[in-house]
């Protein structure tokens, strides 16, 4: 959020002089804090979120070296869209082998990568998922609700206008563990035959 311009000739020279001297209004200072806590939040929660993927991008990295292409997993994979989803996830979590790996042409060598492919994505998914649900919101939503609660008074306060300081203002509702999984989302898990 950019502070108001200020009005050319004395008062818009104090207006500079104050912002100078006190830094951005309040109601700057608080909408900088919301954005604040929700990338610390966000930080915290992908330096979790990037540890449990180690295991995720060595089993992709492994299939993905093994098939040489993913059409080959065809036959173990339910139906064409996997194989997209395959491609997806690759270009999303950016595997990486310390070392190069043969491709293989035998048939229970890739239908197990693919298997425990699969169960590392569900193993991932079901740790998120419950590491999600437990972080504390508390914090972040009492920020969130200080920002609804304050921000148009301290607005109206440095810009003089009740009708300027409402334009384009959106409370912000509580955060949810929705919101959170919707910003780092749970993994998707192809559909494999048996």
């Amino acid at each position: 959020m950019d502070a108001p311009s200020p009005s050319v000739g004395p008062s818009g020279q104090t207006f500079q002089q104050l912002l100078a001297f006190y830094g951005a209004p309040a109601y700057i200072r608080r909408a900088q804090h919301v954005q604040d806590a929700l990338r610390q939040l966000i930080a915290r929660c992908e330096i979790q979120r990037e540890e449990w993927l180690s295991l995720v991008r060595t089993r992709l990295a492994l299939l993905r070296g093994y098939v040489g292409d993913w059409d080959r997993l065809r036959p173990w994979l339910a139906d064409e869209d996997q194989i997209g989803l395959l491609r997806d996830l690759e270009s999303n979590v950016q595997p990486r082998l310390a070392g190069p790996v043969d491709t293989s042409s035998s048939a229970r060598v890739l239908k197990k990568a693919v298997h425990e492919l699969v169960e590392s994505l569900q193993r991932f998914n079901r740790r998120w998922r419950e590491y999600v649900e437990a972080v504390d919101l508390t914090a972040i939503n009492k920020v969130r609700e200080g920002y609804n609660r304050h921000y148009l008074l301290e607005k109206e306060c440095a810009v003089r206008s009740a009708h300027a300081a409402r334009q384009g203002f959106q409370p912000l509702p509580p955060l949810t563990v929705d919101n959170l999984l919707t910003l780092l989302p749970e993994l998707p898990v192809p559909k494999v035959i048996n």
